[in-house]
């Protein structure tokens, strides 16, 4: 009987949104959040490991998430990124691109 004991806290970090149709969806099923995440956890338990599929991206999801990498990295800043939406070039970043490596030519 002492496994049923509820006395540890989880918590666990999500957007308003999220919640807000989280909680729509299982109080349509007559569960709370809490509830569900008891069942979920159960459930990791019984099946010792997640209680459903988790699947690879898509070759185009995956693309696109190598895409996006990309295109994070060449800023330094949200202003310069900004500025490049805006089709203007930041002084750094026009710094970054122009510094190419120097190659020395021996006669």
């Amino acid at each position: 009987m002492a496994a049923l004991l509820k006395n540890t806290d989880v918590r666990c970090r999500i957007d308003e949104d999220l919640k807000e149709r989280v909680t729509a969806v299982l109080s349509a099923c007559g569960l709370t959040i809490s509830e569900a995440m008891r069942l979920f956890l159960l459930q990791v338990v019984e099946t010792q490991g997640l209680p459903f599929e988790v699947r690879a991206p898509s070759d185009k999801t995956a693309r696109a998430l190598v895409q996006a990498r990309e295109i994070r990295s060449r800023f330094d800043s949200m202003d310069e990124l900004l500025e490049d939406l805006d089709g203007k070039e930041a002084p750094q970043t026009r710094r970054k691109q122009s510094a190419k490596p120097k190659t020395s030519h021996s006669a």
